[in-house]
């Protein structure tokens, strides 16, 4: 069985439950393979890369290219 056919198979299983505390098991579940690396930082870090995304869309940056010239003498 694909997987569609299974997400289809377990649509119809999950419209037959009645059990209200089936249905909050299955949405912890769900909720919790949502669960994103970005969820998990700190106030203060999500921060700093906001910080760094507005740079970057502004061109404040420097290349990769610059850098590894600028370093180049301790590699």
């Amino acid at each position: 069985m694909n997987l569609e056919a299974r997400k289809y198979q377990f649509i119809q299983e999950l419209v037959k439950v009645e059990d209200e505390s089936i249905l909050e098991k299955l949405e912890l579940i769900l909720k919790a393979n949502q669960n994103d690396w970005f969820d998990e930082l700190s106030d203060s870090e999500k921060n700093e890369i906001q910080v760094g995304l507005e740079q970057a869309e502004k061109g404040e940056f420097i290349s990769h290219e610059d850098v590894m010239k600028r370093f180049s003498k301790w590699h």
